[in-house]
């Protein structure tokens, strides 16, 4: 009798650890696909969302959400120039601290910082050309 109710004890308590394994496997894939797909979508999709999730929530009527895009088209152009605007300044300011950062490091290290910069800095013009800001010319 002992042994068939530790029995069904474990086998509860494998099922328990399983449907947790797999719903946090679930939920972790589900939230990478989001962030992806939001970040993928650019200015456009973060409007679309913007628009919708302020129609949702303030029960907007259709002229409302007319001149809601309005303004959040306006804003979103308003944010895409101060980034081109600001660009160089904040590209200056990136390879300023690389370089202090650069003067602490022994050699070895400066070759690992060398090529870890420049997959950043792949990063980073990847994600501008997928959003469609085009700063300045390629490093």
């Amino acid at each position: 009798m002992q042994k068939s109710k530790l029995k069904v004890i474990a086998g509860i308590v494998l099922v328990f650890c399983l449907g947790l394994l797999v719903g946090s496997l679930g939920t972790g894939i589900y939230i990478k696909h989001r962030v992806e797909s939001f970040a993928v979508g650019g200015p456009m999709k973060h409007r679309i969302m913007a628009v919708r999730r302020l129609s949702d929530r303030l029960d907007l009527t259709k002229e409302q959400q007319t001149e809601i895009e309005k303004i959040v088209d306006r804003t979103l152009m308003e944010l895409h120039e101060l980034r081109k605007k600001h660009h160089p300044v904040i590209e200056e300011i990136r390879e300023r601290s690389f370089m202090s950062i650069k003067e602490k490091l022994r050699d070895d290290q400066k070759e690992k910082m060398d090529k870890l910069y420049e997959e950043l800095k792949k990063r980073w013009r990847k994600r501008r050309m997928r959003n469609g800001r085009h700063h300045g010319p390629p490093h």
